[in-house]
């Protein structure tokens, strides 16, 4: 990657939603998933303030926005530790193989490790072996005594009845 195409990794701003909502369409598509239901506003009132539900790194090369990743703290009383788990990692297509996603991971590990994690945590979608090799380069491990499990939103309401 040439000097002038470096990547510039940020915290985003409130101009940046409607790419990174996006960007979030175009991860959705590439996975699978149903288009989300997001809109900028949406994004910008849960990402900002004291009660953000995430914090949002951005990759801008050449003055274009071409990945994001959303980051949530976690924390166990039953261990002492502090995580960071990515809820989204993407990176366009045409933006890949060019360091992009090694510099939004440097920036990722720089965070917690400024939060006093332990870990950071993601999910890989199970066909994405393109990532697992991304992934594996940077030194990432299967983390083999978790199993990720989940509450759709029809279990959860029928869990509070």
């Amino acid at each position: 990657m040439s000097k002038n195409h470096r990547p510039i990794i940020r915290g985003v701003r409130p101009q940046d939603a409607a790419d990174v909502v996006q960007m979030a369409r175009e991860l959705a598509a590439a996975v699978g998933d149903p288009e989300p239901r997001l809109a900028g506003a949406d994004f910008i009132h849960d990402g900002a303030g004291p009660e953000r539900w995430f914090d949002c790194l951005v990759a801008e090369v050449a003055g274009r926005l071409v990945a994001y990743a959303l980051v949530c703290k976690s924390f166990e009383a039953h261990t002492a530790r502090k995580r960071l788990w990515i809820g989204d990692f993407y990176v366009r297509p045409d933006a890949r193989r060019g360091g992009v996603g090694r510099a939004l991971m440097i920036a990722i590990a720089r965070h917690a490790l400024q939060l006093g994690c332990d870990a950071v945590y993601w999910e890989l979608w199970r066909l994405n072996s393109a990532g697992e090799a991304f992934y594996r380069s940077l030194g990432a491990e299967d983390a083999v005594d978790l199993k990720v499990m989940h509450l759709d939103r029809d279990r959860l309401a029928a869990l509070a009845r």
